[in-house]
């Protein structure tokens, strides 16, 4: 009886020894089938392993934070996703976002790039992105990913490679093409290197980085035992609408007909510099949730009362408070409360936002415009 219940017990366990490889060898050729895609070989993923790259200082040690920002970024995700398989992207790119910003439509970088995809101020306007006094495209999460997507598609074209495209997004595409002429070659273990240091160590564990959440956050038999499969059917459906405005409106007003918080509307549109929408043009794109788009619809009324509205003036050498509310016919009063003075100095260059009855809007929103 003895011997027959350690031969049970030697076969359970070398049942679960196979099913545990079984399941490796799974997981291990659906991790290299995501590396393919993004340019890498199996081997890679050897080496990454065998260098423990997946459990230390990557996405295994942070497994629990990235869940925390990949599920909270549930309105961005799945239009991310739908923009990048249409453009033919691979979906790694999702990371990218991820390792760049945490998907934050706000993150703002010592560097002084901005938004989701993190783009300088320079690439951001070669990309035809807007960057003003009143709004910052960087931070508009559609239009900064079309300007991402077509980045990435740009530098694709220049290395051949998605893995080099995503190097040079990260340190510029002057600095990979000097690493590739020191290293002489393209070949990612070449390039990552800890002691050549062919590339800035911010750049190494970046694209280490990339690879390892995204073999982590394919996991699915990780995903499933810890019931957030569902992250895997993210971009199956819409969670953000498009709805067209007239300039010069509050956002507080469209918050109000979407039944909203006016901070909670502020969270898709960080676009916007300040609560009301530039003037100067016909109209501006706002966000707001998909399951709101009903209820604005039909409750959101265009402001046509003779209300305030508001712009933008920088202060200009010899203005004051009198000679401003001159010039927009306002009261002294009204510029300290909406601005918050407390005295009546001004400095060369402040920034006031001015409350304008919208009559003599059109005509010092076209000057603001033209200057």
């Amino acid at each position: 009886m003895k011997l027959k219940l350690m031969a049970l017990l030697s076969c359970v366990c070398l049942s679960s020894v196979l099913r545990a490889d079984l399941n490796n060898l799974v997981y291990d050729r659906f991790s290299e089938n995501i590396l393919n895609s993004f340019g890498v070989s199996g081997v890679f993923l050897a080496k990454l392993k065998a260098k423990n790259s997946l459990k230390l200082g990557s996405a295994e040690t942070k497994w629990d934070y990235f869940l925390q920002k990949f599920d909270a970024s549930y309105e961005f995700i799945p239009i991310l996703k739908s923009m990048i398989a249409q453009a033919g992207i691979p979906q790694e790119f999702l990371f990218l976002a991820m390792a760049e910003s945490e998907f934050s439509t706000k993150a703002y970088s010592p560097k002084k790039a901005s938004g989701i995809w993190q783009l300088m101020p320079v690439t951001a306007k070669q990309l035809g992105l807007t960057i003003n006094d009143y709004i910052d495209e960087r931070r508009d999460p559609i239009k900064s990913t079309q300007a991402a997507i077509r980045y990435l598609q740009f530098l694709y074209k220049i290395t051949g490679q998605w893995y080099l495209a995503a190097m040079a997004y990260n340190c510029g595409i002057g600095r990979l093409q000097k690493a590739i002429k020191e290293a002489k070659s393209t070949d990612i273990d070449v390039l990552l290197d800890d002691e050549k240091k062919y590339l800035p160590k911010e750049t190494r564990n970046y694209i280490r980085m990339i690879l390892s959440m995204s073999v982590a956050f394919n996991n699915i038999d990780r995903l499933k035992s810890e019931d957030r499969e569902y992250l895997l059917n993210r971009g199956a459906m819409n969670t953000l609408a498009s709805v067209h405005i007239k300039a010069g409106t509050l956002l507080e007003n469209i918050a109000e007909g979407a039944g909203m918080r006016l901070e909670d509307l502020k969270k898709y549109n960080r676009q916007f510099r300040y609560n009301f929408l530039p003037p100067g043009y016909n109209e501006y794109t706002v966000y707001i949730p998909y399951e709101k788009l009903a209820h604005f619809k039909q409750n959101f009324k265009a402001d046509t009362d003779p209300n305030e509205m508001f712009v933008l003036h920088r202060v200009k050498q010899g203005e004051t408070l009198s000679s401003i509310s001159k010039k927009y016919k306002v009261r002294i009063s009204e510029l300290k409360t909406t601005n918050n003075l407390k005295n009546s100095f001004l400095s060369i260059n402040q920034k006031l936002i001015v409350p304008i009855i919208k009559k003599d809007y059109q005509k010092i929103a076209q000057n603001e415009v033209k200057h």
